[in-house]
């Protein structure tokens, strides 16, 4: 593990949720409660964008195609809600195990 990969797949995904969660809360907090479906659905989304167009609207009229594009949104951020929860835990992996890994490669190389 280097350090190219601690900060590109540790430490700026660990920021990116961490101000996602942030500007997220406006959305996802009613009424001083929590929604879980929202919370999900803005990270879910956010992690799905590549996947979200999955059916492209043809030969619709406007009210077809805006429909489309609503159930693309769906379910992109439905797709994307596993693909947001395998980044943070790779995010985290990458954040707590790359100051480990040096640690023991220094306590190696001292032993040689």
């Amino acid at each position: 593990m280097t350090g190219k990969d601690f900060i590109r797949k540790g430490v700026l995904p660990v920021a990116g949720f961490m101000l996602v969660g942030w500007l997220g809360s406006y959305f996802y907090i009613v009424d001083g409660q929590m929604d879980w479906f929202r919370f999900a659905m803005i990270f879910g989304i956010l992690a799905g964008i590549p996947h979200m167009f999955v059916i492209i609207p043809g030969n619709l009229d406007l009210g077809g195609t805006a429909g489309m594009i609503g159930i693309c949104i769906l379910l992109g951020g439905l797709l994307g809600i596993p693909i947001a929860v395998w980044k943070f835990v790779r995010a985290v992996w990458y954040f707590f195990g790359f100051p480990v890994s040096r640690l023991y490669q220094i306590a190696v190389e001292r032993r040689s």
